[in-house]
């Protein structure tokens, strides 16, 4: 009788935990990622970066405008047409790119490289 009662602490714990690491990606509409993005990386160290200027911004008529550069690349601007793909594999296509969308503690994040750990995040 204890085992059972154990095993179903176990259980119970182990979909709340499940719960809580969804990914909330595949609920969102286009209207939400609608907005200013910038530039975030998980590099810790504080130095020179060809991505300062870096942000982009996708409107609600389908256009996009991005503009990169930093201290070490020259500053370019494209501008052109998104789309959204939902469900789980929910991804924003620039004319140029995809980007693959997570959300991560709420914020709303266009993944560049996930091996590297950079993304556009959605201002707020």
């Amino acid at each position: 009788m204890l085992m059972r009662s154990q095993l179903r602490l176990v259980i119970l714990a182990c979909c709340v935990l499940a719960g809580c690491h969804t990914d909330q990606s595949a609920s969102l509409t286009r209207d939400a990622l609608v907005g200013n993005y910038v530039y975030k990386s998980e590099d810790p160290e504080n130095k020179a970066s060809d991505h300062e200027f870096d942000h982009l911004t996708l409107q609600s008529d389908g256009k996009y405008d991005l503009v990169q550069g930093g201290s070490t690349k020259p500053k370019s601007e494209k501008v052109g047409l998104w789309h959204f793909t939902g469900g789980n594999s929910a991804e924003v296509l620039l004319d140029h790119a995809g980007y693959p969308v997570r959300v991560k503690r709420g914020e709303i994040r266009l993944q560049i490289d996930d091996d590297v750990g950079i993304w556009y995040a959605k201002a707020k």
